[in-house]
């Protein structure tokens, strides 16, 4: 029932970028890429690819649910809404948690990453976007306007990646940390933590504006 409210383009956007980077890194690795380019392909895919994916993903079924008023004068709403982003987020982290065992057989790894990689390489970084996506979706009634500040964030924390490693503050909200060069491990879990918890309380928040689904009636699905 839900997925066909969904519809298929969000689960196919999610695994779409999953998928592609998954494929990008095996066929690197067929063709005889060196393991410095693997290793940073693969932390690309884990940290970049996936969790933007997803994201965007998330951000088009907060934006454009159809059935918003249907239940809008219900309290249920939050729990429909939840359970349909988890019915593309779910899926998209479990190919990604393949992706990384894949990865790590192939030798292609975020160099100074072990085993708790599988996970929270890109764990944390799904999480803080998918929230993100979320919360800017409902606070600008757009899911267009929403996945285009999303990509932007992901862009420019790309760009600036050497200004954001001298500030404290940033450092520890840095999608890429440990990808492309080794870090010292307390800043690596720092970092890990900071971008779970502020996942976790962003994900609070648009629980909360959830409890108002009239906000959805008449918004824009541009």
């Amino acid at each position: 029932m839900e997925l066909r409210v969904i519809g298929i383009a969000p689960p196919v956007t999610a695994l779409a970028a999953t998928l592609g980077g998954a494929i990008l890194v095996i066929a690197m690795h067929a063709t005889g890429a060196g393991a410095e380019h693997l290793d940073i392909a693969a932390g690309a895919a884990l940290a970049g690819f996936a969790p933007l994916g997803t994201a965007v993903a998330a951000s088009s079924i907060v934006g454009r649910d159809s059935g918003a008023e249907l239940v809008m004068t219900s309290t249920v709403y939050r729990r429909v809404l939840f359970l349909r982003v988890g019915l593309v987020v779910v899926p998209a982290a479990l190919v990604t948690l393949v992706d990384a065992v894949v990865f790590r057989a192939l030798n292609a790894w975020p160099v100074g990453q072990g085993t708790d990689g599988y996970v929270l390489v890109w764990a944390p970084p799904m999480l803080w976007l998918v929230a993100l996506a979320m919360l800017l979706a409902i606070g600008l009634r757009s899911p267009g306007a929403a996945s285009g500040l999303i990509g932007g964030i992901w862009v420019a924390q790309e760009l600036m990646r050497q200004d954001i490693m001298k500030n404290t503050v940033l450092r520890a909200q840095y999608l890429f940390m440990g990808i492309d060069t080794k870090v010292p491990a307390h800043e690596w879990t720092v970092n890990r933590i900071a971008l779970s918890a502020v996942g976790v309380a962003v994900v609070v928040a648009v629980g909360l504006l959830l409890g108002r689904p009239e906000r959805f009636v008449g918004s824009d699905a541009a």
